[in-house]
């Protein structure tokens, strides 16, 4: 195809995009991700009545808003299974029964055209123990304060951008049932940065603690993740626009 301008430059044995190269592959890009949509599309459109929606979810995304969630989708008769399990990329297509649908942490990854998403919210988060497990020191904690006590964790040591953003100590329990932390925490086995919407400073026992790096600014940012095209179908579309509304209404 001519075009009449240049797309690459020669240097050496090398080649580099023109500033108009660089537009092209843009919008070549964007054309690409939208062919490939149409294609997922168009090869599950047979199946579009799904018997259930499937949704994956990080133990950090607050009840109240899948309680909303849930609320909704029963009220718009649309089928659905909220499978609670840590969401990270490309798990939303795994196994036999695949997650239409999930609800992560925000990685900061590129996810090419692999996967559609969507922002969500923020999650606040601080740190909680129980009163006694630091009764013994001067306050504010410091990092190496925490890193020499026990940390429960809600994310498995797999998902690894996850884990260095929110590992401190060296020793680490995972635990992402609620119930099974709380007793933790209350025990003092350790302590947690934890979402502030777990409440766990109502727990018996546990407070919110005063580290050297304050309280402000701590939080992650909530996505929802589906594979192209998917959003195309009604029962997943449905779910994908009324979230963010759901969600600044229940946290």
């Amino acid at each position: 195809m001519a075009l009449g301008y240049t797309l690459f430059l020669r240097h050496g044995r090398s080649l580099a995009l023109t500033a108009e190269g660089e537009q092209l592959f843009r919008q070549a890009h964007l054309l690409l991700r939208q062919a490939q949509a149409f294609e997922s599309f168009a090869r599950t459109l047979p199946g579009t009545a799904w018997q259930e929606l499937r949704v994956a979810y990080d133990p950090f995304v607050p009840r109240g808003f899948l309680c909303a969630l849930a609320d909704n989708l029963g009220a718009a008769s649309a089928a659905d299974e909220l499978l609670e399990r840590v969401a990270s990329r490309g798990r939303t297509g795994a196994g036999r029964r695949p997650c239409r649908l999930a609800l992560c942490q925000a990685n900061n990854r590129t996810l090419g055209s692999e996967m559609e998403w969507r922002a969500l919210g923020t999650v606040e988060l601080g740190f909680y123990a129980a009163e006694r497990l630091f009764a013994g020191y001067a306050r504010p904690l410091t990092l190496l304060n925490l890193a020499l006590v026990p940390q429960l964790v809600m994310h498995r040591r797999s998902d690894d951008q996850i884990a260095r953003r929110l590992q401190i100590s060296g020793h680490t329990q995972y635990m992402n049932e609620i119930t099974l932390l709380r007793h933790a925490m209350q025990q003092g086995q350790g302590w947690g940065f934890l979402a502030d919407h777990l409440q766990a400073q109502r727990w018996d026992g546990v407070s919110k603690i005063d580290t050297e790096v304050g309280s402000q600014g701590l939080n992650v940012t909530m996505v929802m993740l589906w594979q192209p095209g998917m959003n195309k179908h009604q029962d997943l579309k449905t779910v994908i626009d009324l979230a963010p509304a759901l969600w600044a209404q229940s946290t």
